[in-house]
């Protein structure tokens, strides 16, 4: 049955708008983040040039697809039908978080082929294959962190009843993270901790635990909210 669901969730996503429209940015903001970074550098310095400004844009866009699949419910109206059918709720929430984690996983493999290509065109020297594939392991790591936190965007996305407050608070978040990392908090914000983790940074266990909580929050709370909503 989670297969049907899950075909159901990838139909509804694949035949949207908002697939390409997400495509389309991913396809032109890393390029034009890669083109316009300095040549005549290494890859593993152009790629550590890169994490911050990408890594806020995979925030952004993980957050976004997160919100959206859930909040689209409730703008397109559909949210009553699927509460008042006889199927499991625990069946709708993680079809709709498998599909989410797939394209979240396409977008980032997506970004790192189109900066790595951006890379080449410009002429970044000194690499190698083994470089590059140490630096995507790193970077889909990231990823993989940033997808984890992005769960909140899913629960803010039910308790607001839409996609757009949850897209507004990622924003805020994102300004407020540099602010936060300059004060020395950002072992201690979920959305600073991923890219501290993957630059080698020094975290502690209370991050990891951040980390790991926050992402448990978001999961938890968005099968509470569908299994007692229809009690609204």
């Amino acid at each position: 049955m989670i297969l049907s669901f899950v075909h159901n969730e990838t139909l509804k996503v694949w035949r949207s708008v908002v697939f390409w429209v997400v495509a389309a940015v991913f396809i032109t903001m890393p390029l034009l983040i890669g083109l316009f970074k300095q040549s005549d550098v290494p890859w593993a310095t152009y790629y550590d040039d890169l994490f911050n400004s990408i890594a806020s844009l995979l925030v952004v866009g993980f957050s976004f697809t997160s919100a959206w699949v859930f909040g689209r419910e409730y703008t397109d109206k559909t949210i009553k039908d699927l509460l008042v059918k006889p199927i499991p709720k625990l069946y709708s929430v993680l079809s709709k978080f498998i599909v989410i984690t797939m394209w979240n996983a396409l977008i980032a493999i997506l970004t790192f082929a189109l900066i790595t290509c951006a890379g080449a065109l410009i002429g970044v020297n000194g690499g190698s294959l083994s470089t590059i594939l140490q630096f995507f392991g790193t970077f889909m790591l990231t990823a993989l962190l940033i997808m984890a936190v992005s769960s909140t965007s899913a629960l803010v996305a039910n308790v607001t009843k839409g996609y757009l407050a949850a897209i507004g608070l990622i924003f805020v978040i994102i300004i407020a993270s540099n602010a936060i990392v300059q004060l020395g908090f950002g072992p201690y914000f979920p959305w600073t901790i991923p890219v501290l983790l993957t630059k080698g940074a020094d975290i502690g266990f209370i991050s990891y635990c951040i980390l790991a909580l926050t992402a448990i929050a978001g999961f938890a709370g968005t099968v509470a909210w569908w299994r007692f909503a229809e009690h609204k």
